[in-house]
């Protein structure tokens, strides 16, 4: 019987609150301070992910990286789905991006949320998923800014599931990861239309 049935308010908050915490462990930061004893929020872009592990540490680091932010995304809303059902694994899926990209652990600075957004969601809705992340790649390799691939891809499945007839509180986290990863986003939009913004493979200078 899910959570939401048995109306075991408690329990629910508890992992939404398990999801958050969850989100507060930065891969990026951990391995950045492990390996070069910096911190990665200070240097290249200030972003506590993926893309400037990449430029700052290399593609081995990057990969470790993006592995690590895509299965906190995916533990935490599977054991939500699991546990309470779809509404809960959404739930816990919104907590642990919010985790993810305002931690209390670190200064509530950390990186953008997409790599745990996508492992986040690809546990509840694998099809919309798939398809804006192969529209995401699609357009990181023909114009090589990461920053356009993940926006249009979150921003996809949120359309997706409006379009497929979604409703509660499932399209609802789906509009918030669009309008959060706008928002963390925001000086990257700014440097996409002054043409400043940087491509995948350029190294910080």
């Amino acid at each position: 019987m899910g959570i939401l049935e048995i109306y075991d308010m408690k329990l629910v908050m508890f992992m939404i609150a398990a999801a958050y915490f969850l989100g507060n462990i930065s891969p990026s930061y951990l391995l950045a301070k492990k390996k070069t004893n910096v911190d990665i929020r200070t240097v290249g872009s200030g972003n506590a992910g993926t893309t400037n592990v990449l430029r700052y540490m290399g593609k081995k680091a990057a990969v470790a990286v993006l592995i690590g932010d895509l299965l906190k995304g995916a533990v935490a809303s599977y054991t939500g789905y699991r546990l309470g059902g779809m509404e809960i694994g959404y739930l816990c899926a919104l907590a642990v991006v919010i985790g993810h990209v305002f931690p209390v652990f670190l200064k509530f600075h950390g990186g953008k949320g997409v790599a745990t957004s996508i492992g986040a969601m690809m546990m509840l809705e694998p099809t919309m998923v798939l398809v804006g992340l192969l529209v995401g790649i699609l357009l990181i390799y023909r114009f090589r800014y990461v920053s356009l691939g993940a926006m249009t891809g979150v921003v996809l499945f949120s359309v997706q599931m409006f379009c497929y007839g979604s409703k509660g509180i499932p399209l609802a986290v789906s509009v918030l990861f669009a309008l959060f990863i706008l928002f963390t986003h925001r000086q990257n939009i700014k440097r996409l239309m002054s043409g400043t913004e940087r491509k995948i493979g350029e190294k910080i200078k």
